[in-house]
């Protein structure tokens, strides 16, 4: 965009950060963007976080609306939102997943402090205090009410992430056949453009969002199914596994997974569960090679 070439690289690396924070929190259009709030949350004063947003209502991604502040109108992986993702830190995909391979391998402690982490990656503190507050967002780590920062629990074993796969095996197709069973197609339409998104050019997106477009497809059916404690399950299951199932995460298997996914939709809208059900139970073995990202 020729007007970029007026903005300064620390604001354009702004922009890109807002849109890093709102992908995490997976924000919608129609939702409203608070700019104080990403303020609150990058470190930075509110005049910086309005320029930002500016630039967002000019890329055409937020608009200016009167009394209510700026607002999302566009989707975050499109290719305007993704251009304007690069200008951030170029370093902080690549610190967030060698902390959450540290954490994996064990080489990061349950509890660890803004100064360590400092020292480890040899990052500013904003820049840690940013990475901390998108893990919190995805549940894998949590203030400490004493010292630092907590890693919250996750797998760490290639027999317990298969565990977990044999579980959902047993309730993830029953839950399809639950006689309160109901397909909502208000739920299901941003799940199936996500997928669709997803065989269209799944290096697009980073790991944790793949993870992410993944357990929405199983999370939404799950509460289509009206059984609470199912849904809650897997939630749970999902929190254990993120950290896990980056490691497995390819492009060949994210197609697959796609294509798979949305033959459920299909046939959970034509109404056809038995089928599904069966689907689900193929889409979700266990091969031993830890192929399950959603």
């Amino acid at each position: 965009m020729g007007a970029d070439l007026n903005v300064s690289p620390k604001t354009l690396e702004l922009v890109g950060q807002i849109i890093q924070i709102a992908r995490s929190d997976n924000l919608r259009r129609g939702e409203r963007l608070f700019p104080h709030r990403f303020a609150n949350r990058l470190g930075v004063s509110r005049g910086p976080v309005q320029s930002a947003m500016q630039i967002l209502v000019a890329k055409g991604i937020a608009e200016a609306v009167p009394n209510k502040g700026f607002v999302l109108v566009d989707e975050l992986d499109t290719a305007t939102a993704l251009e304007a993702l690069g200008s951030a830190d170029d370093e902080s995909e690549a610190h967030y997943l060698r902390i959450a391979r540290d954490r994996l391998n064990g080489a990061l402690p349950d509890v660890v402090s803004e100064a360590e982490l400092m020292r480890r990656y040899e990052m500013k503190r904003a820049a840690v205090l940013r990475l901390l507050d998108r893990i919190a967002s995805e549940g894998w780590i949590e203030r400490s009410r004493g010292y630092g920062w907590r890693f919250t629990q996750t797998l760490n074993s290639a027999r317990s992430y298969a565990e977990t796969g044999r579980l959902r095996m047993m309730i993830e197709p029953g839950g399809i056949l639950e006689p309160a069973f109901q397909w909502r197609t208000d739920l299901m339409a941003s799940v199936r453009e996500h997928q669709q998104r997803l065989l269209e050019d799944p290096g697009r997106f980073t790991p944790p969002e793949l993870f992410r477009f993944g357990c929405e497809v199983h999370e939404a059916i799950a509460e289509c199914s009206g059984n609470a404690v199912l849904l809650e399950t897997l939630k749970r299951l999902n929190r254990l596994r993120r950290l896990f199932a980056y490691s497995f995460i390819t492009d060949l298997q994210v197609e697959k997974h796609a294509r798979e996914h949305l033959q459920l939709l299909d046939l959970l809208e034509a109404g056809q569960r038995s089928d599904a059900a069966e689907l689900m139970k193929h889409h979700l073995r266990w091969s031993g090679g830890g192929d399950q990202i959603g």
